[in-house]
């Protein structure tokens, strides 16, 4: 894992730089909107978490209505704060978390932190491949960032990449996943609208309004209508994951418009994959009833 500390590298670029044409939003609930309740201390869906709340305090302002605000919580023992994007309870965040496409270069999104007594604050990734570590990316620093400052860590060189797993701690967790350092003060974290590649300034960027297939509706119920423009005779396939990653469901889509039969799926969040032999893309889909 690449481990920047802010002190050596520029972190707080100008918010709303150029960016492609969309922001590479795979990471499960990558905004940090969506919460069993709405009430503070509840679980953030699509991810294992520990002394957590959301917070109104949110960045771009025009993008979504919270962040997360991550407390640890002394003198009481074992109180770390810290998120891991998953929900298997039994990972420590170094096993993969949510299936990823296409070849990600950075790890981008917004912080503020303010880290007492040494306390080290972590925003980490880890990339795999066959449920083997391949490349990772860390953003770490002990000073105090008052205002809402964005950042895109470099991630190490890899070949290929199927899934991925991301951290973020009000302490620091070593590279290794192993004994925390600290915490040693009730430092504070808040981290919104996470990114590959390219940060998230607006709405469109952050849903994917530019997508090659749409999916409606979302929210959605027992099904799901998937609309893209077929090429000649390529074969295309729809997988959906849920926040763990598993594959609960898979599709050949045989027309322009085909329903998908969601009725056996639990509500909550889901990564929609859509790919062919050379594309893939991601959605994600709510199921409610």
């Amino acid at each position: 894992m690449i481990c920047v500390n802010v002190d050596d590298v520029i972190t707080n670029v100008p918010a709303f730089a150029p960016l492609g044409n969309k922001a590479s939003t795979q990471i499960p609930n990558n905004g940090f909107e969506n919460w069993t309740t709405a009430n503070e201390h509840d679980s953030l869906i699509g991810w294992v978490s520990g002394n957590v709340t959301f917070s109104t305090d949110h960045y771009p302002v025009s993008v979504g209505q919270y962040s997360i605000e991550l407390t640890n919580n002394l003198p009481l023992i074992n109180q770390y704060s810290y998120g891991y994007s998953t929900t298997n309870s039994l990972s420590n965040g170094c096993l993969p978390s949510f299936p990823i496409s296409g070849h990600p270069n950075q790890l981008c999104g917004y912080y503020k932190c303010f880290p007492l007594n040494n306390d080290t604050i972590q925003i980490g990734l880890i990339l795999f491949n066959n449920g083997v570590w391949v490349a990772g990316a860390e953003l770490t620093t002990t000073n105090t960032v008052s205002d809402w400052t964005s950042f895109c860590i470099p991630i190490s060189a890899y070949a290929v990449a199927d899934s991925a797993t991301i951290t973020v701690a009000a302490f620091y967790n070593d590279t290794t996943c192993g004994m925390p350092y600290g915490p040693y003060g009730n430092s504070i974290l808040y981290v919104d609208n996470l990114s590959f590649d390219n940060l998230i300034t607006s709405v469109s960027e952050q849903t994917s309004e530019n997508t090659t297939f749409s999916l409606y509706p979302n929210p959605a119920s027992d099904f799901v209508t998937i609309n893209f423009n077929r090429k000649n005779d390529e074969v295309y396939t729809l997988n959906i994951y849920n926040v763990i990653g598993t594959l609960v469901k898979s599709e050949t889509l045989k027309q322009n418009n085909q329903q998908i039969n969601i009725g056996d799926l639990s509500i909550g969040a889901y990564m929609v994959t859509f790919k062919s032999k050379d594309f893939a893309e991601n959605q994600k889909l709510i199921i409610q009833r």
